[in-house]
């Protein structure tokens, strides 16, 4: 999670001009796809997760924890386009959400993540 993390807060940060630093289009372009790439790893991380606590409940702890991601993930649509139109189509308010969602989820990772089996 903190590969994207800080992908996106580069994109955030440049995309709003501090420093005086502009990014071109394929510059963020690549920042962008490398953040998307990097959160690869995040997801099989947590994939692997569910195995770690139980080895024969595995797909029920996925799919059971998974049903969160995909309810934020349906909402988030309507969402980027709502903030999107709110903000004058600029990609800025989007990259800092993605910044504070990653660093709450590392926080809550690394804080309360256990890797000993808990079930059978």
């Amino acid at each position: 999670m903190g590969g994207p993390l800080l992908a996106m807060l580069v994109l955030a940060l440049l995309s709003a001009g501090v420093g005086g630093v502009l990014l071109s289009r394929d510059e963020a372009e690549a920042l962008f796809i490398g953040a998307v790439g990097m959160s690869a790893f995040a997801a099989a991380g947590y994939g692997c997760g569910a195995q770690d606590i139980s080895a024969r409940l595995a797909s029920l702890l996925y799919g059971a924890t998974s049903v969160f991601a995909v309810i934020a993930g349906a909402s988030g649509q309507y969402f980027t386009g709502w903030l999107l139109d709110h903000y004058g189509r600029d990609f800025t308010p989007i990259f800092v959400l993605v910044v504070l969602i990653e660093a709450a989820g590392l926080v809550a990772w690394n804080r309360w993540w256990c890797s000993d089996r808990i079930f059978d």
